[in-house]
């Protein structure tokens, strides 16, 4: 791991050094949803919906690259003489090697950040179905990186009442590094930065790709037996899946088993929640290792390599990502096409979904930061798509999504937002909800410019 992430810094650091960068505006770019409803009165605890837990796990982000960026000019930059080649070299990798060490490190604070966030997308989609729970990474709970709070009786429940929305949340964990990799690499594709979040799209690719490469080793049957050992003997204050994708694939593949039908907890109480790569049959075992190497695609991303937005013309610009997400059916692979043309800010998604045999199409459309007048813009982003029902169910459900940020704008630096986001039946990344469903949010962004 280190060795990789040396290579990795050297290479990266030598083309962002050699490379032309467009002209830097932005220093710092908050987005702050204040109140979503129903997600902040519905479930069974208040604060926060998924949403909320991207934006602030984002923001914070952005103050820590914002620290990192006026550090490293602070030390490698006189303003009074013209920067030399060899201090900026040594500017961009400071800001690199800490950025990174950062979206690693940093990560697993329990405020809110990477893990802290990754709790919330399990906690979100387990709300939906009315289980509460606790982060196991936040600094008034506890700091270890689970889902707790939830008893064996509930997840008994879950399975056998509502089987995909056990499996979503499974795996809203690692969908969202990828879902904040998505929003990050589009975003800052739109807007100039002075400290592009290169580093934490990296460490947000190989976050997900570790995961699958651990839950596709032995390594997982070694910590079955083991962490018994250091968790409570009360099933409440254990975490709810253990690892989570292999947890996937076991009910995912045997969906009429009972959820207490695992093995017994070792000198405790309820059931060992863990699974091993070894419990799995020998398909689940196949279908698991071909969604590990599937999630290579999320390093298919030139903002990993520096290469922020590919200039064409002066009023055309356009980038190019893949991205692969586990889903309750399976998974979705992508492709996002960001474009910019004169005053427009554009997306294309193509969206591939498959389940265990069959195939369904999507395609998603947005406009940002589209300005009617002085003070007033509009995001907007359309989704249609035709997915497989379930993991086993080859049958198709058609549907879509519609999202409308209304934006104002006071001042320089701030704008308040009015959002409004209505899906039908299936899924859609950031959202909780696998059934019809509205959503109405406010917030406030914040720009500081340099």
């Amino acid at each position: 791991m280190k060795k990789f992430f040396t290579i990795a810094l050297f290479i990266l650091v030598y083309l962002q050094s050699v490379s032309g960068q467009d002209t830097i505006k932005q220093k710092l770019i908050l987005d702050i949803p204040v109140f979503e409803y129903p997600q902040n009165i519905n479930l069974p605890y208040n604060y926060p919906g998924m949403n909320q837990a991207t934006e602030w796990s984002r923001d914070f982000y952005e103050l820590a690259f914002w620290g990192i960026d006026e550090l490293g000019d602070k030390i490698f930059i006189n303003k009074k003489t013209e920067i030399s080649k060899r201090r900026n070299l040594f500017n961009n990798a400071f800001k690199y090697a800490i950025g990174l060490g950062f979206s690693k490190y940093g990560s697993e604070l329990p405020i809110p950040l990477g893990v802290w966030a990754h709790e919330e997308f399990h906690r979100s989609t387990l709300g939906i179905a009315g289980v509460d729970s606790r982060n196991g990474n936040w600094i008034f709970h506890r700091w270890d990186g689970t889902v707790y709070g939830i008893t064996d009786e509930a997840l008994v429940s879950l399975k056998s009442s509502d089987l995909n929305q056990l499996l979503y949340s499974y795996v809203a964990g690692v969908q969202y590094e990828t879902y904040l990799n998505q929003k990050i690499s589009v975003d800052d594709f739109y807007n100039d930065r002075s400290l592009y979040k290169n580093s934490l799209l990296l460490y947000n690719a190989y976050y997900v790709y570790n995961y699958f490469k651990f839950s596709t080793s032995s390594l997982t049957d070694s910590v079955k037996v083991i962490a018994p050992e250091y968790e409570d003997t009360n099933p409440v204050n254990r975490d709810y899946a253990g690892a989570d994708l292999t947890a996937w694939a076991y009910d995912m593949f045997n969906p009429d088993l009972p959820f207490d039908s695992r093995d017994d907890f070792p000198n405790g109480d309820g059931v060992n929640r863990r699974v091993g790569f070894s419990d799995l049959s020998a398909d689940a075992q196949d279908f698991l290792v071909k969604q590990r190497k599937l999630s290579l695609l999320n390093f298919v991303n030139p903002a990993i390599f520096f290469v922020n937005r590919i200039k064409i013309t002066n009023n055309l610009s356009f980038n190019i990502f893949a991205q692969y997400m586990p889903v309750f059916f399976g998974n979705d692979i992508s492709i996002f096409l960001p474009v910019k043309y004169k005053k427009y800010n554009l997306l294309l998604g193509l969206h591939n979904y498959n389940n265990n045999a069959e195939a369904g199409y999507g395609l998603e459309l947005g406009l940002k930061d589209y300005v009617f007048n002085a003070g007033i813009g509009i995001d907007i982003c359309a989704n249609i798509w035709n997915q497989p029902v379930s993991f086993w169910d080859n049958s198709k459900q058609f549907g879509g999504a519609l999202d409308a940020k209304l934006k104002y704008k006071y001042g320089k630096n701030f704008e308040a937002y009015l959002n409004f986001t209505y899906k039908s039946r299936g899924w859609l990344a950031g959202n909780p909800y696998l059934s019809n469903n509205a959503i109405l949010g406010l917030g406030l962004n914040y720009k500081l410019y340099k």
